[in-house]
Parts: structure tokens; sequence; C-alpha cells
């Protein structure tokens, strides 16, 4: 059984040609009580697999608009919070920024969480 889950967590992670990584945020309370929300370094790179998939299209005049419903793979050891800014490196070497959207779901082999289009760098 363990060698099946292995064999299966390395299938899933064997797709993960792409870098993130993660951009957090701490929360500080000061002597007065107000609570500040400090950004924390961008985390260490690790796999991912950038997952697109058209939803809508529509035509407004001569441009054509798309929406695209982003999901992020990645390895189950990582933690993506809620409301992160999430840094991608694509295997060409393009960067895009997303910020995750909502919280991660969790599966035996790896974890996904939804993004918004953030930028583009």
């Amino acid at each position: 059984m363990k060698y099946a889950f292995e064999k299966a967590k390395n299938a899933v992670e064997s797709l993960f040609w792409d870098t993130c990584f993660v951009e957090g945020f701490r929360e500080e309370t000061t002597t007065w009580g107000e609570c500040l929300h400090q950004k924390e370094t961008a985390s260490e790179g690790f796999p991912c697999r950038l997952t697109e998939r058209a939803e809508e299209s529509s035509t407004n005049g001569l441009l054509t608009e798309t929406d695209k419903n982003v999901v992020l793979l990645y390895p189950a050891d990582r933690k993506i919070p809620a409301g992160s800014v999430v840094r991608i490196r694509k295997e060409n070497g393009e960067e895009r920024r997303y910020q995750a959207a909502g919280k991660s779901r969790c599966f035996l082999t790896h974890n996904a969480v939804g993004l918004r289009h953030h930028e583009t760098i």
C-alpha cells in the first residue's frame, strides 16, 4: 500500500514544472492594542504546477474577453495561507503574480489552491 501511495505521489509531483514563491503576512499587535499586518519575505522556491482553464468567453465589440479558472497544485508538505501573494515562475521564464483565493484543498498526494490574477511581472 505504501509503495502505491509513493508511486502516485511521485507521478503527481513529476508534473510540477513551475517554481512558486509565497509572500505571506503576519499579525503584530502593538502595545496600544492596534493589530498590524506585516509582510513576510518570500519563501524559498518550491515546485508547483499552474493550471488554467477558460471558463467563459464573450465578445464585446472587437475584443474577446475570457475568464479563467486558475488553480495551483503544489506539494502536500507546503502551506499557502489564504490571501498570500504567490509569485510563479513558469518553465519558460515568465513570471506571474497571483493571490491565494481561499483555503487550500488537501489531497493525499498534493495540495491545491484557487488563485486570482494579481499582475504579470
